[in-house]
C-alpha cells in the first residue's frame, strides 16, 4: 500500500485519500461505479464508501454525551416519602448540539416502586423529572435513528438525593453544617463511538450543530444553571495542573533516590575500612596493629614470659660429663 492511498480489504480497490469525487479516484468510471454507483457523498480524508455496506469504512465517529441527576431538597414542603424533586437527563455537552438528529427516543428505566417506572421519551429534552426519598440506580436505554442501523446503548446511573458526607469523622454524623438549599449535581460525560457507521447517520451527526434548538435545554429551568461545562479551555487548565503535579511527584521521587544513593555509597565506604582492618572489626581494643601476639605481661613474640619460664629450664636436658659423674656415683654408692 503506497503512500496516501487506503484499501478497502472488502471490495480489494484501492482509494485515495480525499474527497470522494471521480477526477480524483484513481480507478476507472466502470470500477468506480461498482463501489458507489450512485454521486458520491462528500467524504474527508481516509473515508472509503462501501456500496455492498452502506457504510464509511476505515471510520469512526464520536457522539459525546453528559447524563446524570440534579436534586433538590423539598425543605418544609417535604413529607415521609417525598424529600427531593430530582430530574434524571441525558444532554449533550454542546448546548448548541441537537441530539435529536441522532436520537430517536430514551427509555428511563426507575425504580419499581414509581408508579410506570419505564418511561420513553420520543423528543428532546430527554429527561425525567420525579420526586421521592430514597437514591436508586437508575438505567437510560438511548435508541438511535433507524438510518444508524445501531443496536441501542444503555448508560446506568445512580440518582444522588444527599451530599457526600465528609471524609473525617466528626462527633455529629449528620453535620449541621450541609448546604441543603444548594441541589445535589451528579453528572458524567461519556462518548459513543460508531466504528464504519452508515454515510446518511454520519452526515446526521455532522449536521446535529448547524441548526439553532427548537426546544428548551430542560423543562425544569431551576436544572439549567447547574448543567455543567465542558470546553477545551477547562481541559487544558486541569491538564496542565495534572502536569504540574506530576514533575512534582517525580522531583520528590528524585530526591529521595539520590539520598538512597548517597547512603549507599556511605555504607560501601565504611564496609571497605572494616575490611582493611579485622582488629578494629572484632573491636580488640589495644591490640597491636602489626598483627604480632602480645602474651602474659607484654612479652614479644619468640619469648616466654612469667612463671613458664623455670619450667623449660627444669626439663632441659643433661650434658653427657653430668651423666657420667651421676653413673659413677651411683656404682659407688652400691658397692
Amino acid at each position: 500500500m503506497g503512500d496516501g492511498e487506503a484499501k478497502n480489504g472488502e471490495l480489494g480497490v484501492k482509494r485515495r485519500k480525499g474527497p470522494c469525487a471521480p477526477e480524483h479516484c484513481p480507478q476507472s468510471p466502470q470500477s468506480y461505479s461498482h463501489i458507489n454507483p450512485t454521486p458520491p457523498p462528500e467524504c474527508t480524508e481516509g473515508m472509503i464508501f462501501s456500496h455492498e455496506t452502506n457504510r464509511l469504512e476505515n471510520t469512526t465517529t464520536c457522539l459525546p454525551l453528559a447524563y446524570g441527576s440534579i436534586a433538590f431538597n423539598l425543605g418544609p414542603q417535604a413529607d415521609e416519602y417525598h424529600t427531593h424533586k430530582w430530574t434524571l437527563y441525558l444532554r449533550s455537552p454542546d448546548k448548541s448540539f441537537d441530539l435529536s438528529v441522532a436520537i430517536s427516543k430514551v427509555v428511563f428505566q426507575l425504580h419499581p416502586s414509581f408508579a410506570q417506572a419505564t418511561r420513553e421519551v420520543t423528543e428532546p429534552p430527554f429527561e425525567v423529572t420525579e420526586s421521592g426519598w430514597g437514591e436508586f440506580e437508575a438505567s437510560l436505554r438511548i435508541i438511535w435513528r433507524e438510518v444508524a442501523e445501531e443496536r441501542s446503548t444503555v448508560l446506568t446511573h445512580v440518582i444522588k438525593l444527599y451530599p457526600t458526607r465528609p471524609t473525617v469523622p466528626t462527633a455529629d454524623p449528620l453535620p449541621h453544617n450541609i448546604n441543603t438549599t444548594e441541589p445535589v449535581v451528579s453528572e458524567k460525560y461519556d462518548e459513543v463511538v460508531f466504528t464504519n457507521p452508515k454515510m446518511e447517520f454520519h452526515k446526521l451527526l455532522q449536521s446535529g450543530n448547524k441548526r439553532p434548538l427548537s426546544y428548551p435545554l430542560s423543562n425544569q429551568p431551576a436544572v439549567i444553571e447547574y448543567f455543567r461545562m465542558y470546553d477545551d479551555g477547562a481541559d487544558v487548565q486541569n491538564m496542565l495542573a495534572a502536569k504540574k503535579f506530576l514533575e512534582g511527584e517525580l522531583r520528590n521521587v528524585k530526591d529521595r533516590l539520590l539520598k538512597a544513593d548517597h547512603e549507599l555509597d556511605e555504607l560501601k565506604t565504611s564496609l571497605t575500612l572494616l575490611k582493611g582492618n579485622p582488629a578494629a572489626a572484632a573491636g580488640g581494643g589495644g591490640g597491636d596493629p602489626s598483627g604480632k601476639s602480645i602474651v602474659g605481661g607484654g612479652a614479644t613474640s619468640g619469648k616466654v614470659s612469667g612463671g613458664d619460664s623455670g619450667a623449660k629450664l627444669k626439663n632441659k636436658p643433661k650434658s653427657k660429663p653430668a651423666l657420667m659423674e651421676q653413673n659413677t656415683a651411683k656404682r659407688a654408692k652400691t658397692s
